[in-house]
């Protein structure tokens, strides 16, 4: 059962980033259960709505479809989220090293706050925020309501307009 659940995230994870719709099933439907450990994670590149080198696995759902969905971000050292917003409700887990997380529209170091490993955050739809790590790798799970949008407060600051 696990070597199906990976082809379908593959698959699903795939489809979803060539293509700005995806009509592919969840890879895990609300009425199973999932067990994955860190051997099963599939990290590919997010999306280029991203910054380049942020790293994706989809845990749970199909995150480029309507639905619930889970997934890890593996976010390099030395990288800025800028200034952005999303549709829905947007949750996280900090689960290595540290992320800093500030409010607003600009970027102001001074007024974010370090989220160490193990911390739980949690911004409604449309709440304007932004994130970036310090020396570090830091890992997150992030859990939504799909599809994933993401729209940056300054149109400029999207990667993939660059």
């Amino acid at each position: 059962m696990m070597t199906r659940l990976h082809l379908v995230l593959m698959l699903s994870l795939s489809l979803g980033l060539l293509a700005s719709t995806v009509e592919a099933q969840p890879p895990v439907a609300a009425t199973e259960h999932a067990v994955l450990v860190p051997a099963d994670l599939k990290w590919m590149p997010a999306p280029p709505v991203l910054p380049k080198g942020v790293q994706i696995a989809v845990l749970r759902g199909n995150p480029f479809a309507e639905g619930f969905a889970t997934v890890r971000l593996k976010i390099p050292p030395h990288t800025t989220i800028a200034p952005h917003w999303h549709p829905t409700v947007e949750s996280f887990t900090v689960l290595k090293g540290e992320l800093f997380v500030g409010m607003g529209d600009r970027i102001d170091k001074a007024g974010a706050q370090p989220l160490p490993a193990m911390a739980f955050a949690s911004m409604p739809a449309m709440h304007r925020h932004y994130a970036y790590t310090g020396n570090e790798v830091a890992i997150i799970d992030v859990s939504f309501y799909g599809p994933f949008q993401i729209h940056y407060v300054n149109p400029g600051d999207d990667p993939s307009k660059t």
